[in-house]
């Protein structure tokens, strides 16, 4: 007998019951989702760094972790965490929509009245994180953070910092999250009016634009620096299972859903063509193996209740962790020991906890405090009293820092202390680059990059091999030549870690049409800040030119410089 028909046919039998949500089931899913993202951050960036499929697609990440796994299998739960922590977003993204959709079923505010509360909800903490983050710099570094890091805080704050290209995970990578969500608070009333007029057969519909957006606009996004899958459109297919769930008081899951779910989940990290819907193949897991253990509370209530609680905190988890990671992340790499980096994870998620729970008591004692008085006019006056304190005490703080800061810069000046170049007149040892002597931009020859040599020599810089004191920032330059107007080339940095050899950022000045004229040389420039967190060794910089497409580039002259701030001797 064939095993597989009937099993199908059973599977189509069987079913899995799903039943509502308790606000203590919320709280539940809430507090398994945030660790999986918390322990998530964190083990991205412990060695071995395997990387993960969230944002980009890659399947050489999960033959990293089968290699990683078996070669120490100690190394368990953190290539769990890294590889497949970031799905806890999905569960966040999914209880989110399903509690809004329950609320608003019960109270039909008007749009004004829901949009205000849901930002009154969510945006303290992304204020207190803000001031904390400030804080936690200051004491760590002895300094106030600087005027670009101010900025882009400022960026963060608008709730629009996924919409500019780059600059949806700055200050903190987590934070990209607060702009997502509140979008998504925008539109969530229209969501719920098409799921009431048209039921399924319009959160069908959702679920397909959403996989248009994804699918077609991905490519598009990505070259200038956004990404679909940090804007809400993108996760449109979880946010129409949270609204259909809610809609309904009880599901009967036909079990080859869930089987395909699986499936598809599986699929998405190995075959790029099934990516786009790996997340609703692990939203529609993670409701239902949480919905499995919620009916098993009873057995364990003491885990429960802990698991709960940081639900409850939550939010304020979100905000604070991803900026408290560091000390711990460089302590699991100095001591490079699976079982002791998963010690350290634990206390890195205790240290987050307690300061997501004094974030949530002083929120809750500020609102107090605030509306304590009973004339309206008292309460208007507490709030801008502690506005003014808050903003004026940094603004002063700044204002020295800043005097500070001018008066150190009057005393240095920048310093090349690493130069390279390549005039492409001789061949580089071990490569068999293609080269003209008829378009040249200086001496006898220029560089030739094709569809089948699309990689130019590059530089390399061992941060072992330099003085890393007042690091400040690379110039990259050269001279290009495009023989078709509609012809697309990078200038290329990389930063790898030396101990793994993993790429840990990739940046590029990605010149398109518009930005050259064809037919003539022209300069190519990439100036590149280095953050502070890059500032050390066992970290080597890589660069060189792209052209992803099937045009001729010429190049020619490339010169690298790497400067420092550095005092006069």
């Amino acid at each position: 007998m064939n095993v597989i028909p009937v099993f199908l046919f059973l599977s189509m039998k069987w079913s899995i019951l799903i039943r509502p949500f308790s606000r203590e089931d919320t709280n539940f899913l809430k507090g398994i989702a945030i660790l999986l993202i918390i322990l998530h951050n964190y083990y991205r960036w412990v060695n071995p760094i395997i990387g993960e499929n969230e944002f980009w697609f890659s399947s050489s990440y999960i033959m990293r972790s089968y290699i990683f796994l078996r070669t120490n299998p100690l190394e368990l739960f953190h290539i769990f965490f890294n590889f497949l922590g970031h799905y806890g977003v999905q569960a966040f993204i999914m209880i989110s929509a399903y509690g809004l959709t329950l609320s608003y079923q019960k109270k039909h505010p008007g749009y004004g009245r829901f949009v205000l509360h849901r930002f009154d909800k969510l945006y303290p903490s992304l204020v207190f994180a803000g001031i904390i983050f400030i804080l936690f710099t200051l004491v760590s570094t002895g300094e106030l953070i600087g005027m670009p890091l101010l900025a882009d805080m400022g960026i963060q704050f608008t709730l629009f910092a996924n919409l500019i290209p780059g600059k949806a995970m700055v200050i903190t990578g987590p934070w990209w999250f607060y702009s997502f969500i509140f979008q998504f608070y925008l539109v969530f009333p229209l969501l719920f009016w098409i799921n009431k007029k048209r039921g399924w057969v319009g959160l069908a519909g959702l679920v397909i634009i959403g996989y248009l957006f994804a699918i077609f606009l991905y490519q598009p996004l990505v070259d200038v620096k956004l990404n679909p899958y940090m804007m809400f459109l993108g996760h449109m297919p979880e946010f129409c299972l949270g609204i259909f769930l809610a809609s309904r008081q009880q599901i009967k899951l036909p079990l080859w859903i869930f089987i395909l779910a699986i499936l598809i989940f599986a699929g998405g990290n190995i075959y790029e063509w099934l990516w786009p819907y790996a997340n609703l193949g692990a939203a529609i897991i993670l409701f239902v193996v949480i919905q499995s253990l919620v009916r098993r509370k009873h057995r364990m209530k003491n885990l429960f209740a802990g698991i709960s609680w940081i639900g409850v905190i939550s939010m304020y988890l979100f905000a604070c962790h991803g900026f408290l990671r560091s000390p711990f992340i460089n302590l699991a790499n100095q001591l490079e020991a699976p079982l002791v980096s998963m010690v350290i994870g634990l206390f890195f998620v205790i240290t987050a906890s307690g300061v997501a729970f004094l974030m949530m008591y002083t929120e809750g004692a500020t609102r107090r405090w605030i509306g304590t008085p009973e004339m309206r006019k008292a309460r208007l006056g507490r709030f801008l009293f502690l506005l003014l304190l808050v903003v004026g005490s940094f603004a002063f703080l700044f204002f020295k820092a800043d005097q500070k800061q001018r008066a150190k810069e009057l005393n240095t000046r920048d310093v090349v202390i690493f130069s390279a170049a390549h005039d492409f007149e001789t061949p580089v040892t071990g490569r068999y680059d293609l080269f003209s002597d008829s378009i040249v931009n200086g001496g006898s020859r220029s560089l030739i990059l094709s569809e089948t040599h699309n990689f130019s020599p590059g530089f390399v810089i061992d941060f072992d091999t330099i003085e890393l004191n007042g690091l400040s920032e690379l110039d990259l330059t050269t001279m290009l030549y495009a023989t078709e107007q509609d012809s697309r080339i990078h200038l290329v940095m990389e930063i790898h870690d030396k101990p793994t050899g993993e790429r840990i950022e990739w940046k590029s000045e990605y010149l398109t049409p518009g930005k050259f004229n064809s037919g003539e040389w022209f300069l190519g420039h990439f100036n590149y800040k280095i953050p502070q967190e890059y500032r050390m060794p066992n970290y080597m910089l890589k660069f060189f030119i792209w052209s992803p497409g099937k045009s001729i580039w010429y190049a020619d002259d490339l010169r690298l410089e790497v400067k420092a701030r550095r005092q006069p001797e």
